[in-house]
C-alpha cells in the first residue's frame, strides 16, 4: 500500500550528502560556499588522524583550518573546513569524494556548511559552524498524512506572513525531475493557476518553482493547505512562502465585498497617484486599478497593503501587482522600435532578459556556476550519438521544455539531419534576431560527462564551415560552431555569454519556434 501523500520517507544519499544536511536544506548544493562538514568516519579513527590526513590531502586548497569536534547527539566525530579561496570548498566535494572514502571510510559524507536559504532558493553565506538546531517532529497523526514539524526549520527563510501575501508562491523541496502538471494538479485545487516557473540548481537533484495564482487569497489557502505536504507519495515535505511579484501599472485588490464601489477604489487609490482606470463590478471579490506609471503603483501597493478603506476596520484588502494588458508585447514593441528609428539589427541595444546574470561568463566554469543546464540528452550525427548538456543562457525554459521533451517528458533524441552553409546567412539572422524571449532560446551546449566528449561534434561543423540543423515538433535547433554568425547572436540576445573561441569544445544552439505554431502550454 502507498504511503499517503504528506509521509516522509527515508532517501537514499545523493551528491555526498548527508541525512542531516537533506533534512534542513533539501537536497540542493548551493552555487557559492567556501566551509565543508564532514561527517560519516570509520569508527576507529582517532581525532589526530583525521585532521592530519585532512591537512595533507587538502594542502593544495591551502589556506584553510580545520576543526574536528565531536556531535554530541550522535556520539560521532565531525570535521569542519574553512576555506578562504571561493571554489575550493565545491571543488573537493566533487573531485575528492572517492579518496575520502578510500581512507576515511566508505559512509564519508561532505556537506556545504554554514549556509542559509534565501526565499528565491539561493543561498546565503552565515557565519562558520554555525549551530543548527534539530527540528522536533510531531510524532502525533491527523488523518495519517499531516506528521508534520512543529516549527519551520530555521534553514527556511521562507515569506510567511500573511500580511505581505502576493499571488506568487515559492515552492521549494521538490523532485528535480518535477512535472509542471503535477504542481498544477495540486495546486489548481485552490484555484486558478496562471503561471508554474520550474527551477533546478545545477548539481542538484532537488528543484523549486514559483506558482502564480489569479487571486491572493487563493495563494494564502494554497499556501495553508500544501505547506509540509509532499507532492509524491512519500516524497520530501515542500517548503512554501511568498514569492516576489514583478512590478507593473496593473495592481490587483482583493477582500472586496457588497461594501465596495468603484467611487471608494478612485478616492482610496486616488491618493497616490494618477489612477488611469478600474476594473470592477459591484459585489465582486476583487478588482484591478491601473495608474499611469509604475511609480505611483508601487507607492499605492506599498501604502494599502493589508489596509482599510471602508468605515469598519475589519474589511482588510490585499494588493499585488497584476500583468499589464495594455502593454504591447515584448515582440511588438521590439518591431515598434525597429520601424520608427530604421536602425540596423542590435541599435536598440541587447535584449538580456530581466533578472539574468549580468556578470560576463568567460569559461565552463563561470558559466557552470552562474546558469542551469536545463536540458540534457542525446545529440546524433549519422551512427553517433553525443551525450549533452544545454545551459540556457536566453529565453523562456517553457520552450526548451515543451519543444525538447516528448508527450512523456522525457528528452528527444537530437537527430542532425542537414547542414546549413554559415556563408551568408542575413537572411536567418534578421529571422532570429526578430524572435523574443518566448520564440527563441539559446543555450551552450557542452558535453554531458566530459567537455571533450563533444569535441569530435564540433571539429566536423567547424571543418565543414556550417551549422547543423534539428527539427522537433514545432520547431527548429540550429546549432553553431564557434564562428562570426554565433558571435553575433549572442551579441544580440546576451553579450554577457564570452566562452566561445577557436578552441572551445561548445556549440550554440538556437532553438526556435517553426513558423505559424506556437509551443502548447
Amino acid at each position: 500500500m502507498q504511503e499517503e501523500r504528506g509521509r516522509s520517507a527515508y532517501r537514499p544519499n545523493c551528491n555526498g550528502l548527508s541525512s542531516y544536511y537533506r533534512e534542513r536544506f533539501g537536497s540542493h548544493s548551493p552555487e557559492v560556499y567556501m566551509n565543508l562538514r564532514i561527517s560519516g568516519f570509520d569508527d576507529r579513527m582517532e581525532r589526530d588522524e583525521i585532521k592530519k590526513f585532512l591537512t595533507s590531502e587538502l594542502k593544495k586548497f591551502a589556506p584553510f583550518e580545520i576543526k574536528v569536534v565531536k556531535n554530541p547527539d550522535e556520539d560521532e566525530r565531525l570535521a569542519y573546513v574553512n576555506f578562504e579561496r571561493n571554489d575550493c570548498a565545491r571543488k573537493v566535494r566533487y573531485t575528492m569524494m572517492d579518496r575520502l572514502k578510500a581512507v576515511l571510510g566508505k559512509h564519508v559524507q561532505c556537506d556545504p556548511a554554514g549556509i542559509l536559504r534565501d526565499q528565491e532558493g539561493k543561498y546565503i553565506p552565515d557565519r562558520f559552524n554555525r549551530a543548527i538546531h534539530d527540528v522536533k517532529k510531531d510524532v502525533g497523526s491527523s488523518g495519517g498524512n499531516r506528521n508534520r514539524p512543529t516549527k519551520e526549520p530555521s534553514t527556511w527563510r521562507l515569506k510567511n506572513d500573511d500580511d505581505e501575501a502576493t499571488r506568487t508562491l515559492f515552492v521549494g523541496n521538490m523532485p528535480s525531475d518535477v512535472k509542471e502538471r503535477e504542481i498544477r494538479k495540486i495546486f489548481e485545487d485552490y484555484g486558478k493557476v496562471e503561471e508554474v516557473d520550474i527551477k533546478t540548481p545545477i548539481n542538484t537533484d532537488a528543484a523549486y518553482a514559483f506558482v502564480m495564482f489569479q487571486t491572493v487569497d487563493q495563494a494564502i489557502n494554497a499556501k495553508a493547505g500544501e505547506q509540509e505536504r509532499s507532492l509524491r507519495n512519500g516524497g520530501s515535505r515542500m517548503k512554501i512562502g511568498y514569492g516576489k511579484s514583478q512590478v507593473s501599472r496593473r495592481l490587483f485588490v482583493g477582500g472586496l465585498g457588497d461594501w465596495c464601489d468603484k467611487e471608494m477604489l478612485q478616492k482610496s487609490f486616488g491618493k497616490y497617484g494618477t489612477v488611469e482606470s478600474i476594473e470592477y463590478n459591484n459585489y465582486e471579490p476583487y478588482a484591478y486599478v491601473v495608474y499611469e506609471n509604475t511609480k505611483d503603483s508601487q507607492k499605492a501597493c506599498q501604502g494599502l497593503k493589508g489596509a482599510s478603506i471602508s468605515k469598519n476596520k475589519d474589511n482588510l484588502i490585499m494588493v499585488d501587482y497584476a500583468k499589464d494588458l495594455t502593454a504591447l508585447p515584448e515582440k511588438q514593441q521590439f518591431m515598434r522600435k525597429r520601424r520608427a528609428s530604421k536602425s540596423p539589427v542590435g541599435a536598440n541595444g541587447p535584449r538580456t532578459p530581466p533578472g539574468s546574470p549580468k556578470d560576463t561568463v568567460r569559461n565552463f566554469e563561470e558559466l557552470d556556476a552562474t546558469y542551469a543546464a536545463t536540458w540534457s540528452g542525446k545529440m546524433a550525427l549519422k551512427k553517433t550519438d553525443y551525450p549533452v548538456k544545454f545551459y540556457r543562457v536566453y529565453g523562456a525554459e517553457r520552450l526548451v521544455v515543451k519543444l525538447l521533451r516528448d508527450e512523456d517528458d522525457a528528452p528527444l533524441r537530437l537527430l542532425i539531419t542537414q547542414r546549413l552553409s554559415l556563408s551568408s546567412q542575413n537572411l536567418l539572422f534578421d529571422k532570429l534576431s526578430l524572435c523574443n524571449s518566448k520564440d527563441l532560446s539559446l543555450g551552450v551546449i557542452t558535453g554531458k560527462k566530459a567537455l571533450e566528449d563533444l569535441q569530435p561534434l564540433v571539429n566536423y561543423f567547424t571543418n565543414k564551415e556550417a551549422a547543423g540543423v534539428v527539427t522537433v515538433p514545432g520547431g527548429i535547433l540550429y546549432i553553431f560552431p564557434f564562428c562570426e554568425f554565433a558571435l553575433r547572436l549572442l551579441k544580440e540576445f546576451t553579450p554577457q555569454i564570452n566562452v566561445f573561441n577557436e578552441n572551445c569544445p561548445f556549440l550554440l544552439g538556437a532553438l526556435a519556434v517553426r513558423a505559424g505554431e506556437t509551443p502548447t502550454n
